[in-house]
Order: structure tokens, then C-alpha cells, then sequence
């Protein structure tokens, strides 16, 4: 989402084209040249009636014309003809200011619709806000475009300040609340702080309220619903109170259109299967806590099954509307390869494919790939550009190392260095060849051949060309490894590794080894603001990182059934989980983003990511 040359995202086009309408509301329509001939109405002309008029005239006239078909080909979303027609308009210097600022927004427009970000911020810089004054419908005008342009640049705070000023001259336009919503909705938690520490006006406190309750009760809608109650009743004379955001207006719709059966399709024989179950029951059983309106769950175990359509087709026949399930990979291949589902099912785990015309199936996993593409992320903000990977040395993590490498080329990085390992091998050699110690020994010998042994001092020497390691091995795995970096001369090399390093239990002496390794993992195991946390360790029985993990999808998987709905109509664009920030892509894929730490005194100490202040 960061500015870059990137192709424009329908959601942008969108915006953009739905300026138009949103100024109905603000203002009143454009002035209408007073020069016009008096048998014809440029009002009710089309476009091809105002640009033919345009031609056929000069100077102001044909100005304003042209500027008001110009208007009409952007509501219209005919961009590339509006920027042509835009090049026949040059030198108004002269002309009255209120075509200046009209062909200035103009400028803004079509460089908001081209994805020019920066300039469009330049223009609506540059432009005299003093002449806009003396003109509500373009000043209005202006601060939707900033305060889009803003937003668009990821400025939320100064996005937000320009949509409450806009809202101060139109308190009661469900536009308007909408783009404050979705500034506010944009912000990061110390954004948001921040923003109440300096908020100044009733209405913008009002707004920072009800950002907070409404994400304090994110785990679930009827919370939601209920704390949106209250806040109206403390802040009664409040905008927004008398006309919520839409996307809150729509919350009772999306409770109410819920699923009320579940089907569960689980490996209960298997360790992964039993950790979902209980994570699922553990998020069940507090949404109980809050209300009784909980949906009905039956329970399908699939171990052993080779086959999904029976035990699919059971789960449908018990009146399900909902089916979370199966685990198995080769399950959910089974599942894509149909056209449609019958029911609306959250697979949980990842067809090989990627791309999927299987109607109602959405798809979440715990899948490395997110994690991977996390750590290239954290590394290349780190300044770092070339790589050095160690790997066990399987199929399974063959294809991890190249979704690394494939990641990393694909930022402009380089893959200099790889090694791999299998089982309680020597790590020593691991790490020799991964940092060309073994050519440095080389050359000590060949200097040994051609000089008398006691002339020659030796001091092994390491590559000098690797930024950083990626490293995929378990914690007992991890705590050979790192010591032997330092011992060849390589403690200094930053680490990036995946969840796999860390095993979830506070065993600060054996993981002092671990010092220094940046890696990440689901919020459920690094971090303590899911209020469901505490209740499930006193629940129940201590696990290691992985079941953790699993517990933690099963939470989430619940949490997911209420919310689909509003993924899948773009209400929506993450919710924070268990596993991390979920979200959604154009495949029905949930993608996580999880939390970042570091191994410090043997602690698996919580840092704040790159992408974390922008969240």
C-alpha cells in the first residue's frame, strides 16, 4: 500500500468516481458560464454539445465550457479522454479565479485517478485556499480530494483532520462520516492514541470513542452492536450518533444474516486436529459468555478420510450453513476442483492452486509462505539486500527455501549464500560452507605447500558479502546453529527466522543461544491482548508452540464465521486475530500478518514491526 508507480486499485477508481456524488450531497453544482449564447443551456447539454460549443468559441467562454465537460467526463469515468481535453486547456493566468481553482482540481483528479499521488498532493498544496473561500462547493470540493489524497498516501491523521473539517460544514452527511470512518478506521493503535491526546472538539473526540469501542469489541459483532448503543447514549448530540457510518449501520444486518448451524469437519485423531477443536470451543464457549444467540455446531471427524465428499456431503445434510473444514491439504484440493459449494465453507488449510473458481469456499491456513514473505519484508526495510538462507534439508523445506528466494528476487535482493542441514549433523559445516570458510582453509593450505609451516600465521576469514541469514529450524536446532555463527566469525550477521525457532515456553536459559534472532509469530503466543488468552491457559492443559498455534487457528476460525460476510463485501479489509492480522485476497484467501520479536536475554521480547506503525 506504500506510494509507489503502482497500477491504480479498483477501490481507488471507485473513490474517485464516487466524488461526484458525494459533492451532490456537500454543495451546489458548478457555476454556469455567464457568457453563454442565450439559446443554448450548457446545463442540460451533453458532453459532446459542450465540447463542440467549446471549440467553436474563445477565450472564457470556451474556458468554462470546456471545464464543465471536463467535469462531466471524470463523473463519468471517461479518464483518458478527460486528460486529452485537459492539454487544450493552457495559460488561464489571466482568467477569473474560479476557473483557476476548477481546472487546479481538475489537475488533482486525474492525477489521484493515474495513481500520481504526489503530484496530486503538490496541486491541492499549491492551490489559493483564500479564493476558494467565497466558494463552498469548491472548497468542499478541495477537502475531499486532500483529504483523499491523504489517505491515499497513508497520512490517516491529516486525512482525518481535513474529513472533520469537511464534516463541521455538513454534520449530519453520511458521506462525509464515511471517509471520517475510514480515516479513523485506518489508524494504528498509538495513532489513535495520539489523535485523542490532541483531539480538541467534541466531535473529534467523539469519533476517537467510538473507533475505540468498536475495536475493543472486534472479537465479536454482538459486543460490537451492544457497546455502539452506549456510546450513542453517552454521546447523544454527537454527528455521527444520529447518523452512524454506514459500515456500523450495516453490523446489525451482518448479525442477524449470520450462519445459526456450523458444521466442523476435523482430524480428531490427530494432535493439529484436537488443538483446533479446542481453540474453536475455547472462542465458543466466550461468545456464550456475552450472548446466547451462539450458532449450533456438529462435529464431523475426517481422520483417516481419503475422500471429502462423504463426510462434505453429511455435513450438508445436517443443515449446516456454514462449514469450517477439512485440515488436510489434499482434502481442500478436492473441494476447489468443484464449480460451486453448496454451502459457504472456510477451508482450513491451502489448495495447491492459487487460483480457485470454486464459488462459497474461502480458505485459511497457517501457511509459511505469509510468514516468509513477513520476514523478506523485515529485512528489506532493515536496509539489507543480500541474503544468505540455512534450511533442513527435505522436499518440504526445499520448497520453502525457494519461496524465499522467490520473494527476495522479486524486492531486487540477492541470494548469495545457501546451506542446509539434516538431523544432529555438524553444524560446524553447515556453517563453514555457508560463510566460505572452508575456501579460507583452502588458501591457508596451499600457502602452507609453498612456505615453511613455522612462518605462517592463520586467522580463518568469513564471506564479507552476506547482510543477513533466513534460518527455518526448530528451537534445539536454532540453539546449535547461532553459537556456531559465532564461532566462525559471524555472531555480527543479523538473523531473520520463522515461528518454527521459537517453541512458545518461557525457558529463558536454553534460549539465551537464541539472542539476537528477529523472528515472528501469531500474537496468541508472543503477545497478551486477546481477552480470551488468560481464560484458556487456566482451561486448559500446557502446550508447546505448535498445538499453540493450532489453538490459535481454532479461535480464529470461530471468530471468522460472524465476519465472512463482511470480507467478502469489502466492509472490512483486516480483522486482528489470534494468528495475526487477517485478511483477505481476490481468491478467498486469508492471509496473516503476524507479530515481530526478538530473543533478547533468552525472552522472546515483543518489537514493533515496520508495517505495525502503519496499520
Amino acid at each position: 500500500m506504500k506510494l509507489a508507480s503502482m497500477r491504480l486499485t479498483p477501490s481507488r477508481k471507485t473513490r474517485l468516481l464516487l466524488l461526484f456524488v458525494l459533492l451532490q450531497a456537500c454543495g451546489s453544482a458548478p457555476n454556469i458560464p455567464e457568457q453563454s449564447a442565450p439559446d443554448f443551456d450548457p446545463q442540460g447539454a451533453s458532453i459532446k454539445e459542450l465540447l463542440r460549443a467549446a471549440d467553436n468559441t474563445t477565450g472564457i467562454e470556451s474556458a468554462e465550457l470546456r471545464v464543465l465537460a471536463l467535469e462531466a467526463l471524470i463523473q463519468e469515468g471517461n479518464l483518458d479522454q478527460a486528460a486529452r481535453q485537459r492539454a487544450l486547456l493552457n495559460n488561464l493566468t489571466n482568467y477569473p479565479l474560479h476557473l483557476q481553482l476548477r481546472a487546479s482540481l481538475l489537475d488533482a483528479r486525474l492525477a489521484l485517478n493515474a495513481d500520481r499521488i504526489a503530484d496530486a498532493l503538490a496541486i491541492l498544496s499549491s492551490t489559493n485556499t483564500a479564493g476558494l473561500e467565497s466558494r463552498p462547493e469548491l472548497l468542499q470540493e478541495y477537502l475531499l480530494l486532500l483529504g483523499l489524497a491523504y489517505q491515499e498516501n497513508e497520512q490517516f491523521e491529516e486525512a482525518l483532520s481535513i474529513y472533520l473539517r469537511l464534516g463541521n460544514a455538513n454534520e449530519n452527511n453520511p458521506s462525509v462520516h464515511n471517509k471520517i470512518w475510514d480515516a479513523i478506521n485506518s489508524f494504528s493503535s498509538a495513532q489513535l492514541n495520539n489523535f485523542a491526546n490532541t483531539a480538541d472538539s467534541y466531535q473529534s473526540r467523539g469519533w476517537v470513542e467510538l473507533a475505540r469501542v468498536v475495536t475493543s469489541e472486534a472479537y465479536n459483532i454482538r459486543s460490537q452492536l451492544d457497546a455502539i448503543t452506549q456510546w450513542r447514549r453517552i454521546w447523544s448530540q454527537h454527528s455521527a450518533a444520529q447518523q452512524l457510518p454506514m459500515l456500523l449501520e450495516k453490523l446489525e444486518q451482518t448479525w442477524e444474516q449470520r450462519p445459526k448451524h456450523i458444521a466442523l469437519i476435523l482430524p480428531l485423531q490427530d494432535s493439529a486436529g484436537r488443538a483446533i477443536q479446542e481453540g474453536f470451543l475455547s472462542a465458543y464457549y466466550a461468545a456464550l459468555d456475552v450472548s446466547r444467540d451462539v450458532p449450533k455446531i456438529s462435529v464431523f471427524d475426517s481422520s483417516n478420510q481419503t475422500t471429502i465428499y462423504p463426510i462434505y456431503d453429511a455435513a450438508v445434510a445436517s443443515g449446516a450453513d456454514l462449514i469450517i473444514g477439512p485440515l488436510y491439504k489434499q482434502l481442500v484440493n478436492q473441494l476447489q476442483q468443484l464449480d460451486a459449494l453448496p454451502v459457504p465453507t472456510l477451508a482450513l488449510n491451502y489448495a495447491d492452486e492459487n487460483d480457485s473458481s470454486s464459488t462459497n469456499l474461502t480458505q485459511f491456513g497457517l501457511a509459511p509462505e505469509d510468514e516468509i514473505e513477513q520476514a523478506v519484508d523485515l529485512a528489506w526495510q532493515a536496509g539489507h539486500r543480500n541474503a544468505a538462507i540455512i534450511t533442513p534439508q527435505s522436499s518440504d523445506y526445499q520448497r520453502l527455501q525457494q519461496a524465499f528466494a522467490d520473494s527476495w528476487a522479486s524486492r531486487g535482493g540477492n541470494l548469495v549464500s545457501q546451506s542446509t542441514f539434516s538431523g544432529d549433523n555438524d553444524y560446524a559445516d553447515v556453517i563453514r560452507r555457508l560463510m566460505a570458510i572452508d575456501s579460507s582453509e583452502l588458501r591457508r593450505d596451499r600457502i602452507v605447500q609453498l612456505l615453511p609451516r613455522s612462518s605462517v600465521e592463520f586467522t580463518p576469514r568469513r564471506r564479507g558479502d552476506i547482510d543477513f541469514i533466513f534460518l527455518i529450524a526448530n528451537p534445539r536446532e536454532g540453539r546449535q546453529i547461532k553459537p556456531t555463527l559465532a564461532f566462525y566469525f559471524a555472531g555480527d550477521v543479523p538473523v531473520y527466522a520463522l515461528p518454527s525457532i521459537y517453541d512458545g515456553l518461557d525457558n529463558q536459559s536454553a534460549n539465551q543461544d537464541l539472542n539476537g534472532i528477529v523472528f515472528t509469530d501469531a500474537p496468541w503466543i508472543l503477545a497478551s491482548y486477546d481477552p480470551l488468552k488468560s481464560n484458556a491457559a487456566s482451561s486448559l492443559r500446557p502446550a508447546s508452540g505448535p498445538v499453540q498455534r493450532f489453538r490459535a487457528m481454532g479461535i480464529d476460525s470461530f471468530r471468522l464465521y460472524s465476519r465472512l460476510q463482511q470480507f467478502d463485501e469489502q466492509d472490512i479489509a483486516s480483522l486482528r486475530g489470534a494468528t495475526g492480522i487477517l485478511s483477505i485476497d481476490d481468491n478467498g484467501r486469508i492471509h496473516r500478518r503476524l507479530e515481530v520479536a526478538r530473543f533478547v536475554d533468552g525472552k522472546a521480547t515483543l518489537q514493533e514491526s515496520p508495517e505495525a506503525a502503519s496499520d
